[in-house]
């Protein structure tokens, strides 16, 4: 009984030595730090004089000093930490090298190896393993991001994504294996094995099509309207000041089947009847000139064409209207043939007169 008396007086004096930590290896026993949980051998094995500590693993903390709120499990995990706050590392190695970063979360065997950035979040064996400063990224998947060092507020998620790039900032790998060119700014990959090189860019995609309100796309791009005979496409910030003069023998068009093609400018109508031919087929009413020019009086305009307030308006329909200018260029032919007749019989009629005075 009085062994058993003596042994507990020691507990209660070891436990108000240590400030109420707990530690399970006597090597640290002595610890001046508070409300700290070390279990296994030589956790936090250095001057541990933070608080609100977890170290759990041979190792785990080992140069452990000021920092507080941190949680390590996991042989050598955080063993380098001295001055870090509210870090969670797990995993053998995890986070080994963290000296002074703080908020990081990182979980997976030598995930965040070489870290001292802050606000990480790395998950997955070997993640982020080569960090040194950078901050505030998401690291998730087996290698993910391995040798970022400097780069920051990227998001790399995927087995082996972005395993290529050290340094950028602002970019976004998504899919097993997607990469990007070193040194980038707002890049994104999306897709397994997807690769942007340049900045400001968004890649969907390896040899992959892409669908927009379809499941199913059969072309790099394939765009389904909810409205039919609506392309869904719309083009804008295109306005008055926009160049004109610049212009090319190529557009893009629509075939009978709905693909966008590259065309020359070629306009095509559905049947004869849409073109303007009709003004040469015998029994067609050509209005008088008198009657044109009334019109033109009253309109300011030709009979048959928009005016200039409809075109601002409505727009034109680019096939009728061609056939609108050529109907008007086929009048105009056959007005001056009607005036070559009457020429050729006013003159028929002079020279017959001319032959009358002679005599």
């Amino acid at each position: 009984m009085k062994h058993l008396f003596t042994f507990f007086l020691l507990i209660s004096i070891y436990s108000v030595k240590a400030q109420r930590n707990y530690i399970a290896n006597t090597a640290n026993s002595d610890s001046p730090g508070l409300e700290n949980t070390v279990v296994g051998a030589s956790a936090g094995f250095t001057s541990l004089t933070g608080g609100d500590n977890s170290f759990f693993g041979f190792s785990a903390g080992l140069n452990a000093g000021p920092g507080y709120d941190n949680t390590f499990i996991g042989s050598y995990a955080g063993a380098n930490s001295r001055f870090g706050i509210s870090n969670t590392f797990v995993g053998s190695f995890s986070g080994y090298s963290n000296v002074a970063g703080v908020s990081n979360v990182m979980i997976g065997d030598g995930v965040g190896y070489q870290n001292n950035g802050s606000y990480n979040t790395f998950i997955g064996n070997n993640a982020g393993y080569n960090n040194t400063i950078g901050s505030y990224n998401i690291f998730h998947g087996h290698v993910a991001g391995y040798s970022n060092t400097t780069g920051s507020h990227n998001i790399i998620i995927g087995p082996n994504a972005g395993t290529t790039i050290t340094n950028g900032d602002d970019n976004v790998l998504i899919g097993y294996s997607s990469q990007a060119e070193d040194g980038l700014h707002n890049a994104t990959a999306i897709g397994s094995g997807s690769r942007v090189v340049i900045s400001n860019a968004l890649i969907l995609g390896n040899q992959a099509n892409v669908g927009i309100g379809t499941s199913a796309p059969t072309t790099r791009l394939e765009v389904v309207s909810e409205t039919p005979d609506n392309s869904g496409l719309r083009l804008s910030n295109l306005t008055t000041a926009s160049p004109a003069t610049q212009s090319t023998d190529q557009f893009l068009s629509v075939d009978e089947k709905g693909n966008v093609i590259k065309a020359g400018y070629k306009l095509r109508i559905n049947n004869p009847s849409e073109w303007s031919d009709k003004v040469f087929v015998p029994g067609y009413q050509l209005k008088p000139l008198s009657e044109v020019k009334k019109f033109i009086d009253a309109n300011q305009h030709l009979p048959g064409i928009p005016s200039a307030v409809e075109v601002a308006k409505e727009g034109v329909d680019l096939v009728k209207m061609n056939a609108k200018l050529l109907e008007k260029v086929e009048e105009l032919t056959l007005y001056l043939l009607e005036q070559q007749k009457a020429n050729k019989e006013m003159k028929a009629e002079i020279d017959e007169l001319r032959a009358l005075i002679k005599k």
